[in-house]
């Protein structure tokens, strides 16, 4: 992915040449140079990016292009950052400072200098390879024409697009109202992508069922069972937010206790999401009463082995693929919000998608992700480039290939918003404010006006950027506020394999755990962006283990089982670069050293624990 990394640096650039001309002065010659030679390079990329598998030394040859970039970008802007907060003095500090910046502007001029030449290499060595130079298309949010625009105007994101639910729904609901004792739990089972969060979400917020209980709790379980926050979530959600640190101080004990007395003294239904394994629901039963309760418990698994261990005698409800009407009424669901074309070409476009979906094998996911696809694509001869790609993959077509497909065809500027989301945990419901700024702060939205307030208009921009990943279905919406925008979105746990492996294939980010921090094989060049996941108690997280990444754009942390984790103190001295910092349930004191880091622009420190700051 080094044409889009490419293409950013360049915009910013050309940004930081415009808006910071006078703290480049000595090296903008230079830097316009560089900015030449890259947009020369941006030509070859795009041929060059889709033939990586090809070969190592090409997969090579990109991901040097992307550092350099990188590097290109950090140079630029660390030297005018330092020029533009020389600090005033006497006339012998001032002279010290012409003087250490004669000499901070020589050798950043050496280091473009040198980066120029290795990009002339690469560029030379892309052509003997054969790679074909392409005509840049405008980048940034040109790449988001008017067409897609005022789709997204009149774009429904408030309601997920299924067929075929409407008896499963009903069977569900039925046994979830029975009063008879000793059957208390329900089962979706069935391989990933046919729908079984969606069916849950169905029944979860059925009118009758919303009525039924007095209270609900939703978790997502996942293949990484971590079970007191499992029991936390359940117990926050069943009680109240209010209670949320009171809830995490208790012991294992008291939380089983506690969820044992609330669920036998009222009705309570809850869904465990994704439960994979029989241990996995070992660990958490201890919670869920047998006797004495009118509560129930919806569990969706790809295991039909958990449902029928689980409870023998509850009701297992196994999902099958669409027939061939589902399919296609799924379909037009999805296609129906774009602009219908004239109609001849709409009965050729008609039997194009027949055929396509008839790859799918009646997955939902495979035809939702398909369908957001071709919604984008308005005449039928790109209809019929999708089908070709369709046909020349069918021996093998299923899930992942619609996932490269709808990648692939993704506009430049989405393409690192989109492998973004690697970063946060599967299953994790992000708040979109928040993600949007971390796009902000890497640099991913153009410094755009629209008339109004600068920030202003590249989070709208950032808004429109989300509302495309979500017409494509790329990404699902948890939430809406009360103005109608995202509050809250998500991605299927099939998408987040699928972003995550893309992503640390492209060097663009490494998600890691304490215990395994560090470099795999796979991984080619610096590390940009870090998440770092906390999968038990007995870990704490050591700065000596974090030199090796003074690269660092973004970093991120995940954490649970707060009150049992101790946090030595971090050291922020080798991160200079970083832009986005996420330290969530933080609960240490922020060390002193924040403070260099100059380009920071996103800092979260949301339920941290701090007593003060630096």
């Amino acid at each position: 992915m080094a044409e889009p990394i490419v293409s950013g640096v360049l915009t910013r650039i050309g940004d930081s040449l415009i808006q910071e001309s006078n703290f480049l002065y000595g090296v903008s010659d230079q830097v316009e140079l560089l900015q030449t030679e890259l947009k020369l390079m941006q030509s070859l990329l795009n041929d060059a990016d889709a033939r990586q598998d090809e070969s190592d030394i090409l997969r090579q040859w990109v991901a040097e292009t992307r550092d350099l970039a990188y590097d290109a970008e950090d140079i630029i802007a660390t030297y005018a950052l330092k020029v533009a907060s020389r600090e005033e003095g006497g006339v012998l500090k001032r002279c010290a400072c012409i003087l250490y910046e004669g000499i901070t502007m020589h050798k950043v001029g050496s280091k473009i200098v040198n980066i120029k030449a290795k990009i002339s290499i690469l560029k030379t060595s892309f052509r003997d390879y054969g790679i074909r130079e392409s005509i840049i298309q405008g980048g940034g949010s040109g790449s988001l024409n008017e067409r897609q625009r005022q789709q997204r105007e009149t774009y429904s994101y408030l309601e997920d697009d299924v067929v075929g639910f409407d008896n499963d729904v009903k069977k569900l609901v039925e046994f979830i109202l029975e009063e008879e004792e000793g059957n208390r739990i329900a089962s979706i089972c069935g391989m990933g992508g046919l729908g079984k969060t969606t069916l849950a979400k169905m029944v979860y917020n059925h009118h009758i069922v919303k009525r039924h209980f007095d209270c609900r709790a939703w978790v997502y379980v996942s293949q990484q069972c971590q079970r007191r926050h499992v029991w936390e979530e359940i117990l926050i959600s069943l009680q109240s937010k209010d209670r949320r640190d009171e809830i995490k101080k208790m012991s294992d004990a008291e939380l089983v206790e506690k969820l044992r007395q609330v669920q036998q003294k009222q009705k309570c239904l809850v869904i465990l999401d994704d439960i994979w394994t029989i241990e996995a629901w070992n660990s958490l039963c201890a919670a869920f009463p047998k006797k004495n309760t009118g509560s129930k418990i919806l569990l969706t698994s790809r295991n039909k082995d958990v449902s029928l261990h689980a409870d023998p005698r509850g009701f297992l409800y196994e999902l099958q693929h669409l027939n061939d009407k589902w399919s296609l009424e799924l379909l037009d669901k999805i296609i129906s919000h774009r602009k219908d074309p004239d109609p001849i070409s709409k009965t050729r476009m008609e039997k194009l998608g027949k055929e396509m979906i008839g790859y799918c094998g009646g997955l939902p996911l495979a035809i939702t992700i398909l369908g957001g696809l071709l919604a984008a694509k308005q005449t039928q001869e790109h209809w019929e480039n999708v089908l070709r790609y369709v046909k020349s993959h069918k021996e093998n077509f299923g899930v992942n290939k619609v996932f490269t497909l709808s990648y692939n065809d993704l506009p430049c500027n989405l393409k690192p918003c989109f492998l973004y989301l690697g970063l946060f945990l599967k299953g994790f419901e992000i708040r979109s404010k928040e993600l949007i700024r971390m796009w902000m702060a890497e640099g991913f939205i153009p410094q755009i006006q629209h008339g109004g307030d600068g920030e202003d208009s590249m989070e709208d921009e950032g808004e429109r950027y989300l509302q495309e990943l979500v017409q494509r279905c790329m990404v699902h919406v948890g939430k809406i506020g009360s103005l109608g925008r995202i509050k809250t979105c998500q991605i299927h746990d099939l998408m987040h394999d699928f972003c995550l492996a893309k992503a640390q294939r492209e060097n663009f980010l490494l998600v890691s755990n304490i215990r395994s921090l560090g470099l795999s094989e796979e991984h080619i060049g610096k590390i940009r962006r870090l998440a770092i996941n906390w999968k038990s108690s007995d870990e704490c997280l050591q700065g000596i283990k974090l030199k090796k990444y003074p690269y660092l754009r973004s970093l991120l942390y995940s954490m649970l089982h707060l009150n049992h984790v101790y946090v030595k103190e971090l050291c922020f001295k080798n991160f200079k670069l970083l832009r986005v910092l996420n330290l969530e349930n933080y609960t240490r004191n922020l060390p002193e050293d924040i403070g260099l880091l100059i380009h920071l622009k996103f800092l979260s420190i949301k339920n941290s624990t701090m007593t003060s700051l630096p």
